[in-house]
């Protein structure tokens, strides 16, 4: 267990943020005791709440330190620009996204099931940076395929609403329930990030165009 002796004066904001996550990653869900976070970091509620106003405070910040994580994840694991297709790289993005969901569901949750972002600017600042992340990667593989960059944003929309939809889906227990056909698996699902690609490339042609 953490105690005030573990942390310095000045640095308990992050104190509490990095045991909250810990607590997340042993739990299925995303709700957190802000009483039982003060106990395990040995310090008082009121010293809790003179870091954060609120438990949706708290939490807010907790969803952020995720959305940064997902970004130093892909920073570390995606090959660079340009050193495989582009839209090879779009769906090695999407495969991270999923293990990163996989390997901490309950901190995943609370970073999309928190509450409105436009209330904490530094949640919707991380969220915002990591769909930026996703723009960029899927605008390479629409620029590859000869597409304007007006489709950048549809092409990144729906390799996030593929992911994030399979990783709800599946952590719901939602897909256990269909017995029959080939299992849709993990490492499968970002074979898929290629058909928004396609779908815009049809979209393009004139109507009398299309196949």
């Amino acid at each position: 267990m953490t105690t005030t002796s573990n942390y310095h004066h000045g640095n308990l904001r992050d104190t509490l943020v990095a045991t909250a996550i810990a607590q997340l990653a042993q739990q299925h869900d995303a709700a957190l005791s802000l009483r039982e976070l003060a106990r395990t970091v040995g310090v008082s509620i009121a010293a809790v709440y003179r870091h954060f106003p609120s438990k949706e405070a708290l939490l807010a910040e907790v969803a952020a330190a995720g959305f940064a994580s997902l970004i130093v994840k892909w920073e570390a694991e995606l090959p660079p620009p340009g050193s495989l297709p582009a839209e090879q790289r779009f769906q090695l993005l999407g495969q991270q996204y999923i293990e990163f969901a996989l390997a901490a569901p309950a901190h995943y949750r609370l970073m999309f099931e928190h509450q409105d972002v436009r209330q904490f600017p530094a949640l919707q600042e991380a969220a915002q940076a990591c769909f930026q992340y996703v723009l960029q990667t899927a605008g390479a593989a629409v620029r590859e395929a000869g597409l304007d960059a007006r489709w950048d944003k549809a092409a990144a929309s729906a390799g996030w609403s593929l992911g994030h939809g399979y990783v709800m889906l599946l952590l719901s227990g939602r897909l256990a329930m269909a017995d029959s056909g080939d299992e849709l698996s993990p490492a499968m699902v970002p074979r898929f990030f290629q058909l928004p690609v396609a779908a815009l490339r049809q979209a393009h042609q004139p109507a009398g165009e299309k196949q």
